[in-house]
């Protein structure tokens, strides 16, 4: 960990170290484009992945963990807290930002005893327990990324504290990434390139829904036999049953022929440039950076009418709506899907307004601009909270 003689430093706070998702790409994106004058520091909680990803972008990582399970050991954590105080005192920090949620119980105590003001991305749907509100009310600003989180937030923790702040996203790497793929001719899909697939990129998780998606793949087989379709992702140790009733959902559906579940994958961008139809079938997705990703890429996508995704998508303008809780939600995304693969043409105007779309938006300087501006006002709030 460097110090900085900027005129502000942020420590960024991370939850796990093996994780990176789409929040971790996003913060990742947002840093690079910061005013010169900011330093930022990611905190990363031991070892492992998240940390080599942020070595590989050329970020300061400080490796720290905080683990102690406080309901055992309640005065070792607070003393742990009282020392990770002094450490941030020492290092010069103007402020902690938590990057997700769960990264805030990491750093909350040692930033209150360094009299250090604290900021949340609230990047998930949270529940709404006594806990949770608690650590919102400490919060000095809480940064959402969608309208859709801006008013179920605002229903837990004090409004005037919420800032919208939509993810940034360069389109210059995923681009890049493209373009060498491209070139190398080298195949994501482990189908034949005139092979139409349908894909699902994403966390498996029960509130993702990847069942509808396989639940529709026999309604799709039904008008393009030709079809094939994959899922991409993997599940915590917490959702592997799901995962679990996925494989068996697929097998009692026969569906081992026309379906690759592919597990976690690196190349994520490129697997969905490949795609015919990229898809989501969240019931309440904050955002989803990987329709972002699609429409940069240039595949268009099928997502549901609520939360985050409508908030990107324009149905019928950048790309197709189904009502994700529905009754007839299956029903709903195959006919959709179908569509898509039934007109080429539709396809293709999608997927031009789309990427118009997102280059005039999200990775533009605006959103850039937004998030400077809350850290820049978090950083006046110094020396209120010692």
């Amino acid at each position: 960990m460097m110090t900085s003689a900027r005129d502000r430093h942020i420590l960024i706070a991370h939850f796990l170290p093996h994780v990176v998702s789409g929040a971790e790409r996003s913060i990742a994106d947002l840093v690079e484009e910061l005013d010169a004058r900011i330093a930022v520091t990611m905190l990363v909680p031991g070892e492992g992945r998240l940390a080599d990803f942020y070595r590989g972008r050329g970020l300061d990582v400080w490796v720290r963990e905080v683990t102690t399970p406080r309901r055992l050991f309640p005065g070792l954590h607070e003393w742990q807290s009282r020392l990770f105080a002094r450490q941030l005192q020492a290092a010069g920090f103007n402020m902690v930002i938590a990057n997700t949620f769960a990264a805030a119980g990491r750093v909350r105590t040692a930033a209150r005893l360094a009299g250090l003001p604290l900021g949340i991305y609230v990047r998930e749907v949270i529940s709404d327990k006594p806990l949770h509100r608690e650590i919102l009310a400490q919060a000095d600003l809480l940064m959402v990324i969608s309208r859709d989180l801006q008013q179920y937030i605002g229903r837990l923790a004090d409004p005037s504290k919420i800032r919208l702040t939509y993810n940034y996203i360069n389109p210059r790497p995923i681009l890049e990434r493209v373009e060498l793929h491209q070139r190398s001719g080298r195949r994501s899909l482990p189908y034949p390139r005139r092979t139409p697939v349908v894909g699902l990129v994403g966390r498996i998780t029960p509130w993702k829904q990847q069942d509808v998606f396989i639940r529709a793949i026999p309604l799709i087989l039904e008008g393009f036999p030709e079809c094939r379709f994959v899922i991409a992702g993997r599940a915590d140790e917490n959702d592997r049953p799901y995962e679990e009733g996925l494989h068996r959902l697929a097998h009692q559906l026969g569906l081992e022929d026309y379906l690759t579940f592919m597990g976690e994958r690196q190349d994520a961008i490129e697997l969905t440039s490949e795609l015919t139809v990229s898809a989501l079938t969240s019931t309440r997705e904050p955002l989803g950076r990987v329709i972002l990703e699609a429409h940069l890429v240039g595949t268009p996508v099928v997502v549901p009418s609520a939360g985050g995704p409508a908030e990107i998508v324009e149905d019928g303008v950048t790309g197709l709506h189904f009502d994700a809780s529905a009754p007839d939600a299956v029903e709903q995304f195959a006919s959709q899907v179908m569509r898509l693969l039934g007109d080429e043409t539709l396809r293709a105007c999608l997927i031009e307004r789309a990427r118009e779309r997102v280059l005039e938006t999200f990775a533009g300087r605006k959103h850039i601009t937004i998030q400077q501006d809350c850290f820049l006002e978090l950083a006046a709030k110094k020396g209120g909270r010692a």
